[in-house]
């Protein structure tokens, strides 16, 4: 009986073993941000890949949207550079129009580096705000 017993414990631990392995092995849910990005660079289309990695990183997806489809945020971006490096700015609106986060870096090498470093920052935000 006690034989029983502990072959029936050791059966259970390893389908617990088993079933955590694959639990692992399944990829966490995202949580799909549907946003606009507007801004005066050329360097959009940069900021917006960063975005879409650094957010996957954070358990975000990105979902890019148009004005008329409807949004949680309203991402306005705006970059410079001059001799001392490039610098840039991130402001995030929610779908009211209400401020909700910012991000400001300077002091690098290029436009993609400042954009970079900025969506970096944002998503760190931003998880932070959605609880992740």
């Amino acid at each position: 009986m006690r034989m029983l017993s502990f072959l029936a414990s050791l059966c259970m631990l390893v389908l617990c073993c088993r079933a955590q392995e694959q639990a692992a092995k399944m990829p966490a849910q995202k949580d799909t941000l549907r946003v606009f990005v507007q801004g005066d660079s050329s360097r959009l289309l940069d900021f917006v890949e960063s975005c879409q990695r650094e957010f996957g990183e954070h358990g975000m997806k990105l979902q890019l949207s148009r004005p008329e489809e409807g949004y949680d945020y309203n991402i306005v971006v705006a970059q410079e550079s001059s001799v001392s490096g490039a610098a840039a700015s991130v402001i995030v609106l929610d779908k009211q129009g209400l401020f909700v986060v910012s991000v400001v870096r300077s002091g690098r090498w290029s436009g993609k580096g400042a954009f970079n470093a900025s969506a970096k920052e944002l998503a760190k935000k931003l998880a932070v705000l959605r609880n992740h």
